[in-house]
């Protein structure tokens, strides 16, 4: 399993770290981070505070996506904690499409993990 990141001043091992600091926090910091198929490392490239977009990059290419709103995220992270939608590439890939692979990465990076319904 890929190493977690753990923000500056957090200690839990459980906890999730998903919010936008934590966001800006890896940016500024050069986090890199696998994507969900571990064959891509990937970097937080640029965080538009005023539209609150992030950009990825991917090192191998240098290409940068375009846009990720993170409200979307948002609505992903929040499926996922309440168990109607699986963490995987294939189910993220439904929502949004191209970013199941990076968003799957980013997500288990971040200690998200999948809740299942009672």
């Amino acid at each position: 399993m890929a190493k977690r990141y753990k923000p500056e001043g957090k200690g839990n091992e459980k906890e999730c770290y998903f919010c936008w600091d934590t966001l800006r926090e890896m940016k500024e910091n050069g986090v890199e981070f696998w994507a969900a198929d571990e064959y891509k490392k990937l970097q937080i490239a640029e965080i538009d505070e005023r539209t609150r977009n992030i950009y990825m990059v991917c090192r191998q290419t240098g290409k940068i996506t375009w846009p990720l709103s993170f409200k979307k995220l948002e609505q992903v992270h929040a499926r996922i904690h309440q168990g109607s939608l699986g963490l995987s590439a294939y189910e993220i890939e439904k929502l949004i499409p191209t970013w199941g692979n990076y968003l799957t990465g980013l997500l288990r990076f971040l200690g998200c993990r999948h809740c299942k319904n009672s």
